[in-house]
């Protein structure tokens, strides 16, 4: 196997922009917990919001994961 350095740099940014997924759905996560405790957010929402941020999560991983060849 040898180093291809523009496919070096696709996998790196792939798996940077996985980072960023995971980042999102975290923060995501953790604003709907949080407002969602203060009961400021509409119940009826907040599985839709939990959904959304654990695909961000699963997307992220699998990208962070991935390999480019």
């Amino acid at each position: 196997m040898t180093l291809d350095a523009p496919a070096s740099r696709v996998s790196m940014i792939i798996r940077l922009v996985g980072l960023l997924l995971v980042a999102l759905g975290v923060i995501l996560t953790y604003f709907t917990y949080s407002e969602a405790s203060a009961a400021t957010l509409v119940p009826e929402i907040v599985p839709v919001f939990y959904i959304g941020a654990g695909l961000l999560i699963i997307v992220g991983f699998v990208a962070v994961i991935a390999k480019y060849d």
